[in-house]
């Protein structure tokens, strides 16, 4: 079984992707989806609805991935910590994901 210390540190990054990503990133996109919905032309928000349909698809991909990687480890507790690698790395593309987003938006809004 993997390191108990191990598995707590990533625990504990996951939990702190999960609020950056939650508490931070989220509103803010949000704002900026605001601002665009009311100043864009149709043209440019169907570009962007665009891109918000492939992060949705992104996100229910990795969230499929790990509920099937999430049963697996509760067969078998090995899998344990390459769950929580794999969730991390879920974690953080989204992020990244999102944050590519938001900067067309600012693009964007700055035109």
């Amino acid at each position: 079984m993997a390191d108990e210390e191990v598995i707590r540190r990533k625990e504990r990054l996951i939990a702190g992707e999960l609020y950056r990503y939650f508490g931070r990133v989220c509103p803010e996109l949000t704002q900026k989806w605001e601002k665009a919905i009311l100043k864009m032309p149709p043209s440019v928000l169907k570009e962007l609805v665009g891109r918000l349909q492939i992060l949705e698809a992104v996100s229910h991909q990795t969230n499929q991935e790990l509920k099937a990687a999430h049963l697996a480890a509760v067969k078998d507790p090995e899998f344990i910590e390459p769950l929580l690698d794999q969730t991390l790395a879920a974690i953080e593309q989204i992020t990244e994901d999102a944050a590519a987003l938001m900067r067309r938006l600012d693009e964007l809004l700055k035109a």
